[in-house]
């Protein structure tokens, strides 16, 4: 594609969102040039143009918005023509000085509060500039007093409303933040109540949505349960009342009565004839009851009942419940009915039994759905980066958390390491190297046991990783070990913001998440090490033949496709028999390790480095033209040259002979770049070795 056609479709582009824009300015530059002042001219055919066109314009951008819904380029556009529209009826009136000017004021409020962004700002200004313009140039008021004031008012007007509703819409979603954490909170504190799950099991929403569902299921068999009673005992009012978590109040969970008069609560644990009840642990029956007696605590004020009666509910002998029921008229509750009664706190408590077992199974079923998944996924994970991202995504899924790492544990000088790091801060510890020391994280690897025991975390008082890599701000941690065949390998570590994030439940989930986990790591190291192994020269560390041709393929391709230089370096050691056969073959190992390591160092990031078979060393340089290439071998043979080793016969110097060859100037296939690096090698080896020559 030629530059002309690019910069035509990119004309075309350009043209085509903007044309809205450039309209409104054009209308406008009509008002800037008094197009509409009465006093110049009598209303026309190129007035009623104008309208229409207008009229087009403006339909045509608000239907738009209304089919596609609008962005901040075409709020821009639609209150661009509004204002245009209003300034050429204020023009068409008056100007200034007509008593319309004031509905611009209104115009500039109303696109202001409704555009978003940067448009109800950039609107602002546009009908700032404008209106000014207009009465400067257009109508040629030159009062400063005048044009001060509207001006003022137009950014006073645009500025409130364009501030008063963000603040509104601001309200509003924190308002309905603030409910929707209440609705949960309730939903929580209900839980905890009937004791459907653990206080601190975590977040998630599939499980907020299961809790919500057994709440509603304990509620609906709680009110059958009173209104069977309300009916059967001719009762004015049932009621259940549980004490909540701290076990210091009452509140209300289900009642049925015909009274208007009820309190919402919550309500002391001890007062009244309810609070009798909870002392003692047995049934409080009264009968007779006076007159404005205050001593129920469910109703608002003096109780119009004249007999009451409190049944304890109780779960191997702690207070779960109260159960209440009163009658307007004085007729008291006979042992029959007290029976009747306690009868029904058993039915509460299988209720209560019931939902807690439910809860349960249906958690149990989800962590087995979501261990099996990642049983799965990390079977078909062959690497540690691959293994460790399946890890942290389920550990998401078990345990809502805002920080999460995997470390990895090295015996051999007693290292840790941050391999994988997610949420906050990620990247600041991401890498992180530290050795053994009194951090969690050290702790947990030596005892092969989680921390901390209850789940909390000060970052004050407590270490994760170092001293001076803190993670702050957060109320929850685990640090789980990774154990195989137990052998430590590193931790799994999650942590949140939230306190009691990861109580028993989670805890244990996570559990078998990092025993799932440390076996796929240690495969997944198994499998690195086999493949470096089966591609690497175990003497030097260099590529070995096959891994280094396969490569070589892909980076002539790579260099002919693109059109770059890519140069062949063939190394080999001078003498090296004599050497072996001088100082022996431990001697001779070192010698090639030292090259290795000179060529290894001397390389730059891209090159690659391998042993080609006894003491001949190749080097392969992309992007590198043959001046390149013979620069780097000079400075390999000078450092090679310079290093001396020592031996039982004493210090040993070696040099080395090397050969350049550069694709496509020598050879354009990868055999016959390796036959002009040997001939060039030759060639250095026939002008007296130690020296580098090319092609």
């Amino acid at each position: 594609m030629t530059a002309l056609v690019q910069a035509a479709l990119r004309v075309r582009r350009t043209a085509r969102s903007t044309w809205g824009l450039a309209a409104a300015f054009l209308l406008a530059a009509f008002l800037l040039a008094g197009f509409f002042i009465p006093e110049s001219r009598d209303f026309g055919w190129g007035h009623l143009v104008w309208i229409v066109c207008w009229a087009s314009l403006f339909v045509a951008r608000a239907r738009n918005a209304y089919r596609h819904g609008t962005d901040e380029k075409s709020a821009f556009e639609l209150g661009a023509f509004l204002i245009v529209g209003v300034l050429a009826l204020i023009q068409l009136r008056g100007g200034v000085g007509s008593n319309l000017y004031p509905l611009n004021y209104v115009t500039v409020a109303l696109v202001a509060s409704f555009a978003t962004g940067r448009a109800g700002i950039g609107l602002v200004a546009f009908a700032l500039v404008l209106g000014f313009a207009i009465a400067f140039l257009g109508e040629h008021v030159r009062d400063p007093l005048q044009l001060g004031l509207n001006s003022l008012f137009t950014a006073g007007f645009g500025a409130l409303s364009y501030l008063f509703t963000r603040a509104e819409i601001h309200r509003v979603r924190r308002q309905s933040a603030l409910e929707l954490e209440a609705q949960k909170a309730k939903v929580r504190d209900d839980t905890r109540l009937f004791r459907l799950v653990a206080p601190s099991s975590g977040g998630a929403r599939d499980e907020d949505r299961l809790y919500q569902t057994s709440v509603q299921e304990v509620r609906q068999a709680l009110y059958h349960a009173l209104q069977l009673l309300h009916r059967t005992l001719d009762l004015h009012t049932c009621v259940l009342l549980m004490p909540t978590s701290e076990h210091e109040q009452l509140r209300i969970v289900e009642l049925v009565s015909k009274s208007d008069d009820l309190a919402d609560g919550p309500f002391s644990l001890g007062a009244g004839a309810v609070g009798a009840a909870v002392r003692r642990r047995l049934t409080t029956n009264l009968q007779q009851i006076r007159d404005g007696y205050r001593g129920i605590c469910y109703y608002r004020g003096p109780a119009a009942v004249r007999s009451f009666i409190a049944v304890p509910v109780l779960e191997r002998g702690h207070l779960r419940a109260v159960l209440c029921a009163d009658r307007l008229v004085d007729r008291g509750f006979s042992p029959e009915e007290e029976e009747l009664l306690r009868d029904s706190t058993s039915h509460v408590l299988r209720a209560f039994e019931n939902e807690r077992v439910f809860m349960q199974l249906e958690r149990s079923k989800v962590e087995q759905e979501i261990l099996y998944r990642v049983s799965q996924d990390l079977s078909t994970a062959r690497t540690q980066d691959s293994v460790m991202e399946v890890g942290l995504t389920a550990a998401k899924e078990i345990a809502p958390h805002d920080f999460a790492a995997i470390t990895e544990y090295q015996h051999e000088g007693r290292k840790h390491t941050v391999r994988r790091a997610s949420g906050e801060r990620a990247l600041d510890f991401h890498g992180l190297r530290f050795r053994d020391n009194t951090s969690l994280t050290a702790m947990v690897v030596k005892n092969r046991h989680f921390l901390p025991y209850r789940g909390d975390f000060d970052s004050n008082q407590q270490v994760l990783f170092t001293k001076k890599a803190k993670l702050k701000g957060m109320e929850s941690l685990l640090v789980l070990p990774l154990v195989v065949r137990e052998e430590p390998i590193g931790t799994l570590i999650v942590a949140a913001k939230r306190p009691g994030a990861f109580g028993v439940p989670v805890r244990a989930t996570l559990q078998a998440l990092s025993n799932h986990l440390a076996v796929a790591m240690a495969n997944a190291r198994l499998v690195r090490q086999l493949e470096e192994l089966a591609t690497t020269d175990g003497l030097t560390g260099c590529l070995n033949k096959r891994a280094f041709l396969e490569q070589m393929e892909q980076k002539l391709l790579a260099a002919q496709r693109f059109g770059r230089k890519l140069s062949l370096i063939v190394t080999d050691l001078d003498h090296f028999k004599a050497v072996n056969d001088t100082y022996g073959h431990a001697a001779g190992d070192r010698v090639l390790q030292a090259l290795g390591q000179v060529l290894r160092r001397m390389k730059r990031e891209t090159d690659m480095v391998a042993r080609f078979g006894g003491e001949e060393f190749c080097v392969l340089c992309e992007e590198t033209d043959s001046r390149g290439a013979q620069l780097l071998a000079e400075r390999v043979r000078e450092e090679l040259e310079g290093t001396e080793l020592q031996t039982e016969l004493g210090p040993l110097r070696v040099t080395a002979s090397l050969g350049v060859a550069t694709f496509p100037d020598h050879a354009s296939t990868a055999p016959d770049l390796f036959v002009q690096g040997d001939k060039a090698l030759y060639e250095a080896k026939n002008r007296g070795r130690n020296q580098v020559c090319t092609v």
